[in-house]
């Protein structure tokens, strides 16, 4: 965990020992997501301002490369659909037919994250085939990619528009797309190529190189839960289906579901660190005022292993997904963000896949960017068809890539009102690119306000780029289209059922441009217009649209039944391109700039159109450029602000935008020149949160390795030292980046930010430095790892703990566990759940308590077991145990292969209306096969990094000034101390007993006091770190308390005979096993006569620790104390504790 805000203490610790954690109230201003949306600001049209996304990738195109080794550029200068190069960027790509052949480019811009659009053949069966292709720089192989077109090519019959898995006339989505990090960034000048190796036996494709400068990963941020902490492991290569692992995927969707509601509990964010984490079911969201992020979309990625319908994607407020435990609707200002995700999905399943990447309800301003989406069966898909009805009012979706869907890249449907897309690259899309459509299913209401700006949409291959099917007052802007394959570039009709256009607020469009947009006959038997007019269109206002080489028609208004359609300053550059002849719904014709009847109300201020090809019927001649079948169209005839220029006019078309360098500054390589440098992983070691090597399961471990330079140059400051740690070739704990220099010689300590939670027996951890290769060039990478094998001891037996509520009854699930220990596949296991009333008022007798257990989350008809012959009723407080007594199966599981999780559901039929309903679940995940709890025989010791002669570093540059709260340089001395600690039998209260030097460090002190903090409370971790045990620390669960006179003791309790002794008690309040075993943290302070701070080590401590270190030491001053200690703490902690005899002795223990 990390971070909470903090507030107001309610209880000091001076008062009570017990500090409850309060979690934050939903929509109070501390919660860090509260008004999300409202930080995502979006600019207005702007007619002399950027046209699409500012992305900040540099596009290399097939037509600037150079080609070696019998590579051919391909292109396609009529549309024909079966010719792929139709499909590609402005109609070409280079083929690499066999090995040795090869296409190059020399660098304009730096970066080290590359995409690359390539096409690759079908497999037999529509499967697709996996494939390769290697990377050169300046003529070095630097890696081989591996391809697959499994999530590739989808069939059309001609005049279908309907796609098919299994081939037919028209190959669509023909080209995909890969993305990979290079290891040392491109400079300007080099020259990286792609390269076949023949491998397969397969001709290649390469369309375009996108290169990009790749930021650091994101960090855990504060106020937030790791997927990790739940068990979610890394694992894998997203995209690669070789590493696709069951076991696993089934752990993680279980561990992510599980991290949302625990954040969502405590008023948390949650954090997916860096890596591949396999998803085997449709992850759903039921979570209020809560950022999601992972640490960036070249660093984590979410990949959904599922072909099935359903099978995958986000979904937000969905109670009846497969699995699902969230509330209807219950997705409310969620910020999501920062990850790369991918789909298992090769099929539309007739339409019905309902695996879209982001669906269902995303209310309250929820915003999602910087995601990196593709191969779905749609990217968003806003809309409730669950429950009652729910909106995704003012969603916004920015600053993301929605690419290679098998339908919709954005759907706003089921009156989705004020919602946005904002810069973002909308790619490759199987339908509708950006689309807003007006269902009234389960009587949603109509669509409002909603706007498309920014963006840059190329390359779909069905529909429309951008399609209106209804609605009012929609602002579309600023936005560039590109090369649309079987589809419209804008798109208008009233096909589908609902609203449509029935409002009187128009739908304007501003500042558009659409290249090489719309479609001959030959996909659908019907030709579509760069923008296309259909059925009963209302209420449509064009501004400063401009429109180049269309391969058909430019505007095309069909029919009479469209009204109040205006364009205002319109340019056609280009059209008719190629040259094909149409006869829908007409005698005869080939594109033309606009197609319309000669009665037409559309109405043209300010119309100027050049270089349209030739009517190649030769039967319009006489109203050409526009075709009205020969009669004169009334609305342009005449119109002294229509401008025809000639056939050949030179012009220009808008290039492909930019990217994005308005921020200024560039990449810098601070290893520049430097050769010659080396590091070392030099040690290993692993502690828990008391500061002990002896691990124990359910520990929170913390990692640290020792790094030095072994070389003899220095390493300069602003290199990237990265340390990552695996536990048992699991997971993925790394470090905070550290930057600050490591001179020749010099050792540093780096630890992950995050815990390892232990599991009992015996584990292997692997720690490698630079597992992301910024140090390039070392002498050596053969020093950068090192293992140990540990072991984790099993926890005693202890009942588990709850918090109790008032003002009803509250039934809740602890714990659940099977009647095996050691299982072996078919073993049939029975399931017991302990359950509790947490309330404060009885449960009556009478009424069935039951409980159903489920594996895996999979509900009746799956096989389940179940308990239901409870009738006695629960008293305020009172633990029952309750093992399946029957099923759909019988009452026993038979233990199946692979990683499980198993479910205790409490009151599964609702019997009771208890005060929450969301703790009746309780998870554990199961091995199968397991052999019990392994142990290593002769295990490593941890390194002592201590007596190594290095000083300890941060893991970021201390600053001179801190910058706000929380931040300081911390600065230890041995003339601070903690001396131990002791329990107080009469006060019922534990003391810290300190010690402090009336100078430190050449400066007197002025006061002195203790930093304390809760690190454990039950099962719950509150996430302290070493680093916020300080005065100023913004942390709920930290407190600093200035030591009075009254503090102060003669006794000397420790070595010196010159320092002041002084004791703080901190009471105890409920007497609780709860309170007693708490964990807390504690160091000693003092102020100095400049205003600095110097501080003691931090210490680690129960009252149960102290309590039985006292006792078996027999080290307090009385038999009454003595016996007090067993009689009301040891014995109420650990019924079996056993008894010693009272002896006489010190009356201060150090644990």
């Amino acid at each position: 965990m990390r971070k909470i805000v903090k507030k107001v203490l309610a209880v000091t610790l001076a008062l009570a020992m017990t500090v409850q954690p309060v979690a934050l109230k939903k929509g109070q201003e501390e919660v860090k997501a509260a008004g999300v949306a409202d930080q995502f600001t979006i600019p207005t049209a702007d007619a002399n301002g950027r046209v699409g996304a500012k992305m900040p990738y540099t596009r290399y195109d097939s037509t600037d490369a150079v080609l070696s080794g019998g590579a051919i550029l391909k292109t396609s200068t009529d549309w024909n659909p079966n010719n792929i190069a139709t499909q590609a960027s402005a109609q070409s790509y280079v083929g690499l037919p066999g090995s040795g052949s090869s296409v190059e480019w020399t660098m304009k811009t730096t970066g080290a994250g590359v995409t690359m659009r390539f096409t690759l053949p079908d497999g037999n069966g529509g499967t697709g085939v996996k494939g390769s292709l290697d990377v050169y720089v300046n003529n070095k192989k630097v890696k081989t990619v591996k391809l697959d077109s499994f999530w590739m090519w989808q069939y059309f019959n001609f005049g279908s528009g309907s796609p098919s898995d299994s081939a037919g006339a028209i190959g669509a989505f023909a080209f995909d797309e890969v993305h990979f990090l290079l290891d040392t960034p491109l400079k300007s000048g080099d020259k990286i190529k792609i390269q076949s190796t023949g491998a397969g036996g397969y001709e290649y494709g390469v369309d375009f190189l996108e290169i990009e400068d790749v930021p650091e990963a994101i960090e855990q941020p504060d106020n937030s839960v790791s997927v990790e902490e739940y068990g979610a492991v890394a694992y894998g290569e997203h995209g690669d289906r070789d590493t696709f692992d069951a076991a696993i995927a089934s752990k993680n969707t279980a561990a992510f579901k599980q991290a949302v509601a625990d954040a969502d509990k405590k008023g948390m964010d949650l954090y997916i660190p860096e890596g591949t984490y396999l998803l085997d079911g449709m992850w759903t969201i039921g979570a209020e005022n809560m950022k999601i992020t992972g640490a960036g979309i070249w660093y984590t990625n979410i990949q959904f292993t599922s072909e099935e319908v359903s099978g995958g994607g986000v979904s937000g407020g969905n109670p009846n997904a497969k699995g699902s435990t969230v509330a209807d609707g219950y997705c409310k200002n969620v910020e999501f963000c920062n990850m790369y995700l991918n789909s298992g999905l090769r099929s539309r399943h007739n339409e019905q896949a309902i695996y879209k990447c982001f669906m269902d309800i995303w209310a309250d301003g929820s915003v999602i960017h910087d995601i990196w989406e593709e191969h779905f069966e749609c990217g968003f898909w806003f809309g409730d068809y669950n429950g009652k009805i729910d909106y995704c009012d003012g969603v916004k979706v920015v600053n993301s890539r929605i690419r290679n869907n098998l339908a919709d890249g954005v759907n706003f449907c089921q009156g989705t009102s004020n919602a946005v897309v904002y810069n973002c690259s909308v790619r490759n899309n199987g339908d509708d690119g950006l689309a807003m459509w007006n269902d009234q299913t389960m009587g949603a209401k109509d669509e409002v306000n909603n706007v498309f700006a920014y963006n840059t949409i190329d390359l779909g291959w069905r529909a429309g780029l951008l399609a209106i099917y209804g609605g009012q007052g929609h602002k579309v802007y600023n936005n560039y289209l590109c090369d649309s394959f079987m589809a419209a570039g804008i798109h208008f009709n009233t096909t589908f059922p609902g609203y449509k256009f029935s409002g009187s607020t128009p739908n304007t469009f501003d500042n558009n441009i659409l290249v090489r947009c719309g479609t001959p006959k030959e996909c659908w038997g019907r030709d579509y217009a760069a923008i296309d007019f259909e059925q009963e269109v209302k209420n449509i206002v064009f501004n400063n649209t401009q429109i180049y080489d269309s391969p058909f028609t430019a505007i095309r208004l069909l029919g009479t039944s469209y009204s109040n359609i205006t364009f205002n300053d319109t340019t056609i550059l280009g059209a008719g391109l190629s040259k094909q002849i149409s006869d829908f719904s007409s005698s005869g014709y080939s594109g033309a700039a606009i197609r319309e009847n000669a009665n037409s109300s559309a109405v043209f201020n300010g119309l100027t159109v050049g270089a349209v090809v030739s009517d190649q019927t030769g039967k319009n001649t006489s109203t050409w450029p526009f075709y009205t079948d020969n009669a004169t169209p009334k609305n342009l005839a005449g119109n002294d602000t229509v401008t025809l220029l000639d056939d050949d006019v030179t012009y220009e078309v808008p290039g492909y935008p930019k990217a994005d360098t308005s921020q200024g500054g560039g990449v810098i390589d601070p290893l520049d020149g430097i050769t010659g440098y080396d590091v070392a992983l030099a040690g290993l070691s692993w502690k828990n949160e008391s500061n002990s090597s002896s691990i124990e399961e359910g520990d929170k471990v913390t990692f640290t390795t020792a790094v030095k330079n072994t070389s003899n140059v220095d390493i300069p400051e602003g290199v990237a030292i990265q340390i990552k740690i695996t536990v048992d070739g699991k997971g993925s704990y790394t470090n905070t980046t550290y930057k600050g220099g490591l001179k020749a010689g010099e050792t540093i300590k780096l630890s992950p930010t995050s815990t390892w939670t232990a599991t009992a027996g015996g584990h292997t951890i692997e720690a490698t430095v630079d597992y992301r290769n910024k140090l390039p060039n070392e002498l050596s990478k053969d020093n950068n790892t090192r293992s140990k094998s540990f072991n984790v001891q099993e926890a005693p037996d202890r009942e588990p703990t709850y918090t109790p509520v008032t003002g009803r009854y509250d039934i809740q699930v602890l714990d659940v566990t099977w009647d095996k220990e050691i299982i072996n596949v078919g073993d049939a296991l029975t399931f017991t759940a302990t359950i509790v009333n947490a309330g404060d008022t009885a449960i009556p007798a009478g009424q069935k308590l039951g409980v159903q257990f489920q594996i895996d989350g999979n509900p009746y008809p799956s096989p389940i077991t179940w308990n239901d012959q409870y009738f006695d009723g629960l008293q305020p407080g009172q633990v029952i145990k309750l093992t399946a007594t029957g099923g759909n199966s019988g009452s026993s599981w038979a233990a199946t292969t692979g990683s499980h999780t198993v479910t205790a559901w409490a009151d599964d039929s609702n019997v009771f209306g208890e005060m929450n309903e969301t703790n009746n679940k309780y998870t554990k995940t199961i091995t199968v096969p397991y052999g019990g709890v392994q142990y290593i025989e002769n295990p490593d010791k941890p390194d002592d990094l201590d007596n190594t002669g290095e000083i300890e570093q941060p893991t970021e540059k201390p600053t001179e000034t801190p910058t706000e709260p929380g931040t300081e340089t911390v600065v230890t001395s041995k003339d601070v101390n903690v001396v131990g600690y002791q329990i107080s039998s009469t006060l019922k209260g534990s003391r810290v007993v300190a010690s402090v030097e009336p100078t430190v460090n050449g400066k007197n002190v002025v006061k002195h006091g203790l930093v304390y903090a809760l690190t454990k409370l039950g099962d719950k971790d509150t996430g302290v770190k070493n680093i916020d045990m300080t005065v100023s620390a913004d942390n709920y669960y930290v407190a600093s308390f200035e030591s009075t006179n009254n503090g102060n003791v003669d006794k000397v309790f420790g070595s010196s005979k010159t320092a002041q002794y002084y004791v703080m008690t901190t009471l105890f309040e409920n007497q609780t096993v709860q309170e007693y075993t708490a964990k807390y943290k504690v160091r000693a302070y003092a102020v100095l006569s400049d205003g600095s701070y110097v501080y003691s080590d931090i210490y680690s401590y129960s009252v149960y620790n102290v309590a039985s270190a006292l006792y078996d030491g027999g080290k307090m001053p009385t038999n009454a104390g003595h016996t007090y200690l067993y009689d009301n703490i040891l014995k109420l902690v650990n019924p079996s504790y056993k008894q010693v005899d009272y002896d006489w002795s010190d009356i201060v223990t150090s644990l």
